[in-house]
């Protein structure tokens, strides 16, 4: 799979060789020594953190392609999220398509939904004021309100297009229409944002 990269670089902490870095990469996490980098202007720099992410039953691996129809794709980050108070917890999966374009690929108990964050200067409904079961329109579809929670970053590996700790957190609601229709609305401290998905049968996800 051709990569858009930006330079092989060396880890700052323990001098190990990075792969090639994507060309929209924030951040990364050494393979080596699990030291966090910042990426900026082609150069890398320590967090000084470290991110170990125990192992959990999952089709998807960094550094290996899939393929899901048309789509070929390579897994090169991961985030974990824990949500709520403890309830469970889910992997964020940043991929890279075979034609360059990132996608996010989200695994929680088996199940698979594959998101593009949508540019929407339209209303999104407030954190405080959704329900469960209460619909609503968004992105010109009728959904209704299934899940309503916060996630906390419990860990994270690859590379990631964003700069995300561990400890970090932000509220979510997940709204579902009658077709499948999946959208996710974020909300961080200054902003909202808004994914569209689609669910993917995990059964039609082969190594390619």
């Amino acid at each position: 799979m051709s990569s858009p990269n930006i330079s092989d670089t060396n880890c700052p902490s323990c001098g190990a060789a990075t792969p090639p870095l994507l060309k929209h990469s924030k951040l990364a996490v050494c393979a080596y020594c699990n030291s966090t980098l910042f990426i900026e202007d082609a150069q890398v720099a320590s967090a000084g953190e470290k991110s170990v992410l125990t192992e959990i039953p999952s089709i998807l691996r960094l550094g290996q392609q899939f393929q899901v129809g048309n789509w070929i794709f390579e897994p090169v980050g991961r985030i974990r999220y824990e949500y709520g108070a403890s309830e469970g917890y889910w992997d964020e999966w940043w991929v890279q398509l075979s034609t360059g374009s990132t996608k996010w690929i989200s695994n929680d108990e088996g199940e698979y939904v594959i998101e593009n964050e949508v540019d929407f200067d339209g209303e999104v409904p407030a954190y405080e004021q959704l329900e469960i079961g209460a619909s609503i329109q968004l992105l010109g579809k009728d959904l209704r309100v299934t899940e309503i929670n916060h996630a906390t970053c419990i860990g994270i590996e690859g590379q990631l297009p964003e700069i995300v700790n561990p400890g970090d957190t932000h509220r979510y609601a997940h709204l579902e229409g009658q077709n499948s229709e999946l959208v996710t609305t974020e909300y961080e401290e200054d902003a909202i944002f808004v994914f569209e998905g689609v669910w993917l049968d995990p059964f039609e996800i082969k190594v390619a």
